[in-house]
């Protein structure tokens, strides 16, 4: 799929059990963890990165540095500290660009029944 159509694609979508938008202003939102261990354990899904939840609708503002967010996004899946199980590939994580924008989009693979429960932090017990 090309960048303008998937972009197209992103912005008429709207969020739901299976896709989330996030605020990526200041950096790696912390409530990431939580939506992608959700999604892991359920059916999978996406997470947009750059687009903000206002009372109003979604406001696509975009990252301030896509490469850079990607870099620490993939650290932080591989820190056993934030989240238990890495599932995704590099195919898994895109980065798009619209409106003069760009906007990282993880796709969150179903986890496998050997591989659940994907839990945030290094004890299932005391995770969110």
């Amino acid at each position: 799929m090309r960048q303008l159509d998937l972009f197209s694609a992103l912005q008429s979508s709207t969020e739901g059990i299976d896709t989330e938008f996030k605020s990526a202003r200041g950096g790696m939102p912390g409530s990431f963890w939580e939506s992608y261990s959700a999604m892991a354990n359920a059916q999978g899904g996406t997470i947009v990165l750059g687009v903000a939840e206002k009372p109003t609708g979604l406001v696509w503002e975009g990252v301030p540095d896509a490469a850079q967010l990607r870099t620490v996004l993939w650290g932080q899946l591989n820190d056993r500290h934030n989240v238990s199980s890495n599932l995704l590939r590099d195919d898994d994580v895109r980065t798009v660009a619209g409106v003069g924008r760009q906007f990282v989009v993880v796709n969150v693979p179903r986890a496998s029944r050997l591989q659940r429960p994907v839990f945030v932090g290094p004890n299932p017990m005391t995770s969110i």
